[in-house]
């Protein structure tokens, strides 16, 4: 025989949803990332929301509370890092501006030579030297001068152009070139890499890249990571 069926009790869940509505995001501002407030708003929500047979366990408020506490963690964590980034650029910049007036070695085989004086170049060899020559040109790429430095030690070298011609006088002011040939013990021939010596005239502190150092007489600008050797 089967006897009669027990009562059953039924609980109405509260009207409304569970999530907020966009009208409700609305009043908490048009921005779409949760802040601490809504998230406890919604944690709330939720537990008053909850179905009575069914609740909510604690592993699963510790984990919510987990997840949030994470994120926040995260946000903070990235709060801080752009402070110290935009701090190091800030140094880098007041770094760069003690440049202004002194020379600086960047890529290249640029001479400058201001008509009298000398002009400064420099290179790097890949090993030892037992001669080497820097043979300087115009812009034609005619030869004007070869200068003879003899036997050189590995790594950078640096060395000055007084202007003097091969056919003799001296040339005019003016931007010119050089070239480096270096030859070991054996007389093979070795890697140099050249540099540029030039005049610091400026510093740029809002660069796309950081700070920009703008060389004299318009020769353009380079960033800090170019820069191989200050003088």
């Amino acid at each position: 025989m089967i006897g009669s069926a027990m009562p059953v009790n039924i609980t109405n869940l509260p009207t409304g949803t569970q999530l907020p509505s966009a009208s409700n995001s609305a009043t908490s501002g048009s921005n779409t990332t949760l802040t601490q407030n809504d998230f406890f708003r919604l944690m709330t929500t939720q537990l008053e929301s909850q179905d009575p047979l069914n609740p909510m366990n604690s592993d699963q408020y510790a984990a919510e509370l987990a997840q949030f506490s994470t994120a926040s963690g995260v946000q903070q964590l990235q709060t801080t890092v752009s402070g110290i980034g935009q701090q190091i650029a800030s140094a880098a910049g007041v770094q760069a501006s003690s440049l202004v007036g002194h020379d600086i070695a960047v890529n290249g085989n640029l001479l400058v030579f201001a008509g009298s004086g000398s002009a400064p170049g420099a290179f790097n060899l890949s090993s030892a030297a037992s001669n080497v020559t820097v043979t300087v040109k115009d812009a034609n790429g005619n030869q004007v001068a070869t200068i003879n430095l003899g036997a050189l030690n590995a790594g950078t070298q640096n060395f000055t152009w007084n202007g003097a011609k091969t056919g003799g006088g001296t040339a005019a002011a003016g931007a010119y070139t050089f070239q480096v040939n270096a030859l070991d013990s054996k007389g093979n021939a070795l890697t140099a890499t050249t540099y540029a010596v030039v005049p610091v005239a400026g510093v740029t502190l809002n660069g796309a890249n950081g700070p920009t150092v703008s060389l004299a007489g318009g020769l353009g600008s380079v960033t800090l990571n170019q820069i191989h050797e200050i003088y």
